[in-house]
């Protein structure tokens, strides 16, 4: 019978980090994931804070809508009054007629400009959401107290507040990974130390 033979064989090499380029290149690469990170963090607060914004002001124009439209209302009656004591002769002048009707079509011309800017609002929140502009009208056009803010906003010490900043925090690792960088680009100057290694196994049968 012929001779079977099997070979195998594992070569590996490695390189000796001797002037810690390869320890820098680590570093760098670790500095640059934390960076990513505190990036996607810092236009997350952005984004809350545009929220925040937009339905603030939505609240507010809200409420300037009912205080227009009472006050309008107030304004209403006043005018038929003076219309009315005009009519009957009494000691009003027709300035004071026109100056009341004057009043209330001001008032009355405020309220399309507050609706638009209620509409607007409800549209940018919706965008900012991933959402349609339309997709939260119905929720959102129903009248809502205005948020009340905290009585308290612990700040602690101004370190400790920018310490907080997502965008501190990433210019922090952005420096960490170019300061990691020169290190790996000084360590390319010195020479580079490799081992190698290999393992092998043959098998063979000899002629019966």
């Amino acid at each position: 019978r012929a001779n079977s033979s099997y070979r195998a064989g594992f070569d590996a090499s490695w390189e000796v980090d001797v002037f810690g380029g390869i320890r820098r290149d680590v570093e760098a690469a670790d500095a640059d994931i934390v960076a990513a990170v505190e990036d996607r963090r810092d236009v997350l607060v952005s984004l809350t804070a545009e929220v925040a914004t937009d339905y603030l002001d939505l609240r507010s124009n809200q409420r300037r809508i009912v205080i227009a439209q009472n006050t309008l209302e107030s304004q209403r009656r006043n005018a038929e009054i003076t219309r009315k004591r005009f009519n009957a002769g009494l000691a009003v002048s027709s300035l004071d007629l026109a100056n009341a009707e004057a009043q209330m079509a001001s008032t009355s011309s405020q309220i399309p400009s507050l609706e638009a800017a209620v509409r607007q609002s409800i549209y940018a929140i919706s965008v900012l959401l991933g959402k349609d502009p339309g997709a939260l009208v119905a929720e959102l056009s129903i009248d809502s107290p205005i948020p009340l803010t905290p009585p308290e906003v612990p700040l602690g010490l101004p370190s400790d507040l920018l310490r907080r900043r997502p965008d501190i925090r990433r210019s922090e690792a952005q420096l960490h990974a170019a300061t990691a960088r020169i290190g790996s680009a000084v360590a390319d100057l010195y020479p580079r130390f490799s081992l190698a290694g290999s393992l092998g196994t043959e098998i063979g049968k000899a002629k019966g």
